[in-house]
Order: C-alpha cells, then sequence, then structure tokens
C-alpha cells in the first residue's frame, strides 16, 4: 500500500511538472475545435496577449486574434490544409494582442485525431519571432535606405552631369576651334591648358557618373558587333602623342589567332583599356608601355581573350596591391601629389570587368613595373563582309557635298558649335531650336542626317523623331541623338523612338566626324577628304554675301569681340549669332519681368542658367550679376522692397542697352 502511495505520489508530481513545462514553456500552446473555438492555451501565450485565461477560453477563436488578411487566408488556405495533410510548419501570422500591438508569431498545428469520447480538435504551438522580425525589418529598410541613397547620388550626379556637361560641350567645342586659329606663343599656351583642363574634367564627371550608375546597377553591357583592331588602332592613335611627349615606346602586340570581328560592349572594353594603357603611361618615366592580346579556348563561336598591359613604371609597393583597387585611392600621397589623378580609373575598370565575369589582377614591382591582366570571353562575329575600318576610313579622302544634316537643339551655343564644325567640313546644314521648328523644315527640304538633342521643352527628341518618323518624306533621314546619357542608359527609349544612333555631349569634335562619316559612307560610295585629327578650313560651295564688315560693338554693357573671335570674324556668321542673340535677350526680358511680377524665385534661377552662356558670350557681366542679386533679395524671407526695385530697374537698364547695341550693330 505504501508502495502504491508513493508511485501514486510520483505520477502527480511528474504531471504537475509536465502541467507547469507545458503552462510556462518558452513558446505559446493553443488548443482550438473545428470551428476555431480555443479550449485551452498556456499562460505563457495569455501573457505575451495580455489576457486572462478566462477571457479567452471559448468565448475568442483562434482566427479573431489575427488580422483582417491573416483571417481570410486561416479560411481559404491555412486550416484546409491543416485538414487536408494533418499539420502544417512554421507559418507566419501577425496576432493582436488586448491592447492592439502585434505580436509576430509562426504556429505550427498538428491534428488531435478524434477519439471515442472526443471529436477532433487542434494543437498550435507558436514562437514569438517578434524581436527577430524587428531585425530584419531595420535590416530591410537599412537596405531599402542604401539603395534609396545609392538611387538619389546616381540621380544626383546625373543631374550634375548634365548641369556640368552643357558648359562643358561649349568650353570644348570653343577651345578646339580656339586651337586651330592663328596665335602667338602665349596664346597656343592659354589653348592648350583650356582644352587639357576641360579634358580632365569631362573624364572627372564621366568617371563618378559611371561609378554611381554600376553601383546603382544601372550599367548594361551591350552586344553589337565590333573591329577590335579598329579599337586598338584608334587607342593606339590617342595615346601615342603622350607617349612621344614623355619619350616613351607604346607598343600594342595583338597574336594572330585573335578574330578581328567580335560581338560584345566595345564601348565598355575601350574605357577599360583606356584607364589602364593612360595609368601606364602617367606613371611610366622612361621606357615602355605595351598592350598584348593573346586568344586561348578559340572555336568557330567564340574566343576567349587575355590582355595585359605591362609598363616599365615607378610599380606600387605589394602593401598597396590592394589598397589601389578602392575608391578615390593611389598608391601613397606623393604619388597622388605628383602624378595627380582621381583614383577612380582602376576602381571602375574593376567594376566593369567584375559584369563582363571577369577579374582584374595586378603584378608589381617597385621601381620596376607592373602588370595589369584580365580575360573576356567573345562570341565571334559572323557579320564581316559588310565592315570597313573606321580607321581606314578616316585616313582617306572624302568629300561631304551634297550630304545635308539638320541640326536640332534648344541651346543656341550647342548649334553655334556643331555649327563651326560643320563649316570646316564642308557639310550643308540647317538649324532648328524646337522639335516644332524641326518638322517644319522637314516638309521643305530633304536631310540625309538629323542631329537631334534629346531634352528640349514643349517636344523632347523622342518625340520629336518620332513624328519625323510618322512623316511621308522622299528619302528617311539617318537620326543621330545628343545626350549627356550613355547610349546604355536610352537604348531602348532610343530604338523605340526610331533613333539610328548617339552622340554623348560634350563631344569631340573627332567624334561627331566619325558618325558623319559612319552614316555618310554607308549610304554613299565616296572617297573621304578630311581627318578629324587634323581639320581644316575649307570654303563652302555656295555662294555668301561677304558684303557684311565684322562690327565690333562694344559698350560698358556688353561687347562682341567673344562672338567675332568664335566667328573667325566671318561677318555672315556674326550677323547671324548677332541675331539669335538678340532674340534670346528679348526673351529673357520677358521671362524675367514675370518671374519679379510672380516673385517666383525658382523661375529667375531657371532664367539665370538658361542665359548663362549667351550673356557670357556676349560679355555682359553687369547684366548677369545684376540678376543674381535680384535672385538673393527675392529668396530672402523679408524682402526689401525698395532695393529690389532699384536692382529690377538697374537690369531693365542693361536689357535695354544690350537689345538696342545688338539691333544697331
Amino acid at each position: 500500500m505504501t508502495k502504491k502511495k508513493e508511485t501514486d505520489s510520483e505520477n502527480i508530481s511528474r504531471m504537475k511538472a509536465a502541467l507547469d513545462l507545458y503552462d510556462n514553456a518558452p513558446c505559446g500552446s493553443v488548443s482550438f475545435r473545428k470551428d476555431g473555438m480555443i479550449f485551452d492555451l498556456n499562460t505563457t501565450l495569455s501573457n505575451w496577449l495580455g489576457y486572462n485565461k478566462n477571457e479567452i477560453i471559448n468565448k475568442i477563436t483562434l482566427p479573431s486574434l489575427f488580422k483582417i488578411g491573416g483571417q481570410i487566408f486561416f479560411e481559404t488556405h491555412f486550416f484546409p490544409l491543416i485538414q487536408m495533410q494533418g499539420f502544417i510548419k512554421e507559418v507566419y501570422f501577425d496576432i493582436l494582442k488586448k491592447d492592439k500591438t502585434i505580436l509576430h508569431g509562426l504556429i505550427n498545428v498538428r491534428e488531435i485525431p478524434e477519439s471515442d469520447d472526443q471529436p477532433v480538435t487542434y494543437q498550435a504551438t507558436i514562437l514569438d519571432i517578434s524581436d527577430r522580425w524587428h531585425f530584419e525589418s531595420a535590416l530591410l529598410k537599412a537596405k531599402q535606405k542604401a539603395e534609396a541613397d545609392s538611387k538619389a547620388k546616381a540621380e544626383f550626379l546625373s543631374t550634375i552631369s548634365h548641369e556640368i556637361r552643357t558648359p562643358l560641350n561649349s568650353i570644348l567645342g570653343i577651345g578646339n576651334l580656339l586651337h586651330k586659329t592663328p596665335l602667338n606663343k602665349n596664346q597656343k599656351e592659354y589653348a592648350r591648358l583650356l582644352l587639357h583642363s576641360s579634358e580632365h574634367l569631362l573624364s572627372l564627371v564621366n568617371n563618378l557618373l559611371d561609378l554611381s550608375k554600376i553601383e546603382a546597377k544601372k550599367i548594361i553591357l551591350e552586344r553589337v558587333d565590333f573591329n577590335l583592331y579598329d579599337l586598338t588602332t584608334i587607342l593606339q592613335q590617342t595615346f601615342s602623342v603622350k607617349a612621344k611627349e614623355k619619350g616613351i615606346d607604346l607598343i600594342v602586340n595583338i597574336e594572330k589567332e585573335v578574330p578581328m570581328y567580335l560581338i560584345g560592349d566595345h564601348v565598355k572594353l575601350n574605357q577599360i583599356l583606356t584607364n589602364l594603357i593612360g595609368n601606364a603611361i602617367k606613371f611610366t618615366k622612361q621606357g615602355s608601355v605595351s598592350l598584348s592580346i593573346s586568344a586561348t579556348n578559340v572555336n568557330q563561336s567564340e574566343v576567349r581573350l587575355d590582355f595585359t598591359v605591362s609598363d616599365t613604371g615607378i610599380g606600387i609597393p605589394k602593401e598597396k596591391l590592394e589598397s589601389i583597387f578602392q575608391e578615390f585611392s593611389q598608391a601613397s600621397y606623393d604619388v597622388s601629389v605628383e602624378f595627380g589623378g582621381t583614383g577612380l580609373g582602376l576602381t571602375i575598370s574593376k567594376k566593369l570587368l567584375e559584369l563582363h565575369n571577369s577579374t582584374l589582377t595586378v603584378t608589381s614591382e617597385l621601381n620596376v613595373g607592373s602588370n595589369f591582366n584580365f580575360s573576356i570571353e567573345y562570341p565571334k562575329s559572323e557579320n564581316i563582309n559588310s565592315k570597313k575600318d573606321i580607321s581606314l576610313l578616316i585616313t582617306e579622302e572624302h568629300s561631304f557635298s551634297s550630304y545635308h544634316v539638320l541640326l536640332v537643339d534648344d541651346n543656341p551655343d550647342n548649334i553655334f558649335i556643331a555649327e563651326q564644325y560643320l563649316n570646316q567640313w564642308d557639310v550643308e546644314y540647317k538649324s532648328a531650336e524646337s522639335g516644332l521648328q524641326a518638322l517644319t523644315l522637314l516638309e521643305k527640304h530633304n536631310f540625309d542626317l538629323i542631329l537631334l538633342d534629346l531634352q528640349m521643352p514643349y517636344m523632347n527628341g523622342y518625340e520629336t523623331a518620332k513624328k519625323v518618323r510618322e512623316m511621308s518624306l522622299d528619302k528617311s533621314p539617318i537620326i543621330i541623338a545628343f545626350s549627356a546619357s550613355t547610349k546604355g542608359e536610352v537604348k531602348e527609349q532610343l530604338k523605340e523612338a526610331g533613333i539610328n544612333d548617339h552622340l554623348p555631349k560634350p563631344f569631340q569634335p573627332k567624334e561627331l566626324y566619325e558618325i558623319l562619316l559612319r552614316y555618310h559612307h554607308t549610304s554613299h560610295n565616296n572617297k573621304i577628304t578630311t581627318s578629324p585629327l587634323e581639320i581644316k578650313t575649307v570654303k563652302k560651295k555656295t555662294t555668301e554675301k561677304n558684303n557684311v564688315k565684322p562690327v565690333s560693338k562694344k559698350t560698358e554693357s556688353f561687347n562682341l569681340a567673344r562672338f567675332e573671335k568664335m566667328a573667325n570674324n566671318k561677318p555672315e556668321y556674326l550677323k547671324k549669332f548677332r541675331l539669335s542673340t538678340l532674340d534670346a535677350i528679348i526673351s529673357y526680358q520677358k521671362d524675367f519681368q514675370k518671374a519679379i511680377t510672380e516673385r517666383k524665385v525658382a523661375k529667375l534661377s531657371e532664367l539665370i542658367h538658361k542665359s548663362t552662356m549667351s550673356l557670357y558670350y556676349i560679355a555682359a557681366e553687369p547684366l548677369s550679376e545684376l540678376l543674381k542679386e535680384c535672385r538673393l533679395i527675392l529668396a530672402e524671407d523679408s524682402k526689401n522692397e525698395t532695393l529690389l526695385t532699384a536692382k529690377v530697374n538697374e537690369c531693365n537698364n542693361e536689357f535695354t542697352c544690350i537689345i538696342n547695341g545688338l539691333r544697331e550693330a
């Protein structure tokens, strides 16, 4: 009898321990019937939810503890699946507490089969994953913020690049044009410094923009036919001058097994090689720089190319070999000071190669030299018969006579720059400052090629191109887009609008020449006359009246000296641009009056931005400064109306002087 009592006592103790374990387990437990009504739950779950047990048992259904979406999911998917298979594991639900806050839970359910005296019931265990959920939510928000920051940075850099590229296009263009005019020794040095600095600035803008696009995952590799030999020839021509200046040899060695025609992104390959060769020349004081290309794994359809850029330069210390691939990083401060640069070239090259599923490796010995290596697999191009090397074409003689071009750009400065080059290459052209003007000209004249700005007000370049393609024309013109965006960014929009090709802003004269050459050669069987590397002035075949003498109009408000220099003192060009500027200044005065009347700082800022280049070309610095002063006063919370009125009157006086002066010139 004593033994039985001991056994019963032990069983009772075990049952109490089991009940205590169940009641205070680290997970919630709940039992419910087929209708969802809860008939039991442990203390852990009741504490989590903030209820007393008697507030829940036989009063609340399990689905009613879920949010509306959870209730629907329970009825339509969750419970039917339990009935089908007898269990379900780790399904996430938001569970409402008594105070209406949320418990984030993972629910496991198993079916308890019916017995003689008990119908089918269900037992659920609930894991509180609120801490994990909050942690994952924080990670997700951090990820989204990082992506948003990256996107914002990319958009900011893109916007800034557009803003920088517009005046930079003028600086580069004028620098190139100025370099071709008769100059004394000092002026030649000024022109050289202008070109060098603007090209360096363009390189920096491009690198920053490329880096932001790569980080934002906006870089897309293109698949186009290209000529590898042509690409390396142009690279060698591009860098040979700099190598010669430094007294070093530039060697390009391509093994005979390397195919000429490939399919891939030749622009990215050119960018990678340009960065590597440019660095090699920069850091080499004597000896040589070489580019070697060999082929491995060659078959009928594709080839793996191994590229090596070697130099006999300063070399890189072993401890710095990894850090040189970091953004804005160079081997040492002394190197940065002596050789300059931004420290972005290798970073961009490395990231571009990662897009090609390749890696950039380096071996180097201090004061001996460096070797940079990478490999890329390319499909071979079968379309080889229709290709002719552009590098060969530009060395032949060619005539653009009877080739008609339409320039479309809302910025008169951009039109001016392009017109100077077209004049030098004897290209017949007409200009339009809007899409609507362009369509009107197309109704009256036949054009072989249209150079079209994409970002214009009212009717942008894409809309204009679509309208052109809808027109019934005697001949369908080639359309080339001007844009600060890369071709990869706008590829789909270009295709949809029926635009044939793309010329990035700002452009070098060589790039514009090659575009004209490429499409002129495809439609004409002519020879080529002028290399873009040696642009010479030619007389236009059409007769022009030259009886207007150049007038150097000069007042305190403005002068035309800059115009005269840019137009090479040609009176017909000077007259045209004087009248164009007159129209612009009249329009600017109207915009100014409207901005002041409406007290709109944004409109005045837009006017200042829009008028900057026009006022610069006529040296209207007084008006330019007055406009900025008006903007500062207008932006103040408590405006000094007396001062503003005085400045507005001064601005109007300057506008009047300039307008009258341009009319009389």
